[in-house]
């Protein structure tokens, strides 16, 4: 798999991009509308087609693992009328455990990061663990197979982050997987498995009800959505990668780079304005803070190509 994400710097001012856009343009989301990147990519379409003054069309492609969206923004033309809303996982993860993915991340051309959330372990409501690493001694004196976690499904960031945390515990828990995060949260809620991540949206209000208990996040420092909840890393539990939730915007490679870097721009100046970030903290997210531009993106993403796809191979992961 390609580690390297293209930004687009060979390209040359032309006049096409000086002129962009020229129609309306194309954000394909992969997954139905209603779920987590499609309120990221609808949060974000009204401002952005003000500020690009062409119409914004948010286009759902739903099917195979999100490969299908990708897959046709990926071969559309590189002139930045076609747009794709896409999540942590995605380029890093897909492309391995998929045998017929069709793409790889270098393959697109990072833009901006809209929203991020932080993965939140859970625990039932009635759990005795009240942190994180009383949850792992417990695992560890349970033996294989005698405590189950779950996830939001085969393969997916939930499960290899999980599969990390899992390490810490002589991999003793059992991964159960849920037809994602909905299923699951039922699931914790019923007892069937020990504990869980979770993205914010999925279990916010189920935490502030009282019904789930957030005893971690997994990330480098504390989100400003739970700023009472301590990190893995403060319990002792390195994570080795910041495993937020991310909704970001990238664009097939070989876009101009004027193209991108206006874009970005655009992106970023609505990722900071109050309305906008108030709106996400409502829904379970926060805006990007600063430096939201392609090369930080890229570094992301390097970031996850750097373990990511190693976790799914040796977790033995493969889809068809």
């Amino acid at each position: 798999m390609a580690g390297t994400l293209s930004l687009g710097l060979a390209a040359t001012a032309s006049a096409q991009g000086a002129a962009y856009p020229t129609k309306p343009i194309r954000l394909v989301v992969p997954y139905p509308a209603g779920g987590a990147t499609d309120v990221a990519a609808r949060t974000l379409q009204p401002r952005l087609q003000e500020e690009l003054g062409q119409p914004v069309i948010v286009e759902n492609r739903p099917g195979a693992g999100g490969n299908i969206a990708m897959n046709n923004v990926a071969l559309s033309p590189a002139d930045g009328h076609s747009l794709a809303m896409t999540l942590t996982g995605m380029l890093s993860i897909n492309p391995v455990i998929y045998k017929k993915a069709g793409f790889e991340a270098a393959d697109f051309t990072p833009v901006a990061r809209v929203s991020l959330a932080p993965l939140l372990l859970v625990v039932p409501e009635k759990s005795p663990y009240k942190n994180v690493k009383e949850l792992l001694e417990a695992g560890k004196k349970a033996g294989k197979g005698g405590m189950a976690y779950g996830s939001a499904g085969a393969g997916g960031l939930s499960h290899l982050a999980s599969e990390s945390v899992n390490s810490h515990a002589n991999g003793n828990f059992t991964h159960v997987p849920y037809k994602g995060g909905a299923p699951l949260v039922q699931a914790l809620m019923a007892n069937e498995v020990a504990w869980g991540l979770l993205g914010t949206g999925d279990v916010r209000s189920f935490i502030q009800s009282g019904k789930l208990k957030a005893i971690g996040q997994l990330r480098q420092g504390r989100s400003e959505l739970w700023p009472e909840v301590p990190t893995l890393t403060e319990q002792g539990v390195p994570g080795g990668v910041d495993f937020d939730v991310w909704f970001g915007v990238v664009a097939p490679a070989k876009t101009p780079a004027p193209v991108v870097k206006l874009l970005s721009e655009k992106i970023a100046k609505i990722t900071a304005e109050p309305a906008f970030r108030q709106r996400l903290l409502d829904l379970g997210g926060v805006a990007p803070a600063s430096g939201n531009t392609p090369e930080a993106f890229a570094e992301v993403l390097k970031r996850e190509l750097a373990v990511l796809p190693k976790a799914a191979q040796e977790a033995g992961l493969q889809l068809d």
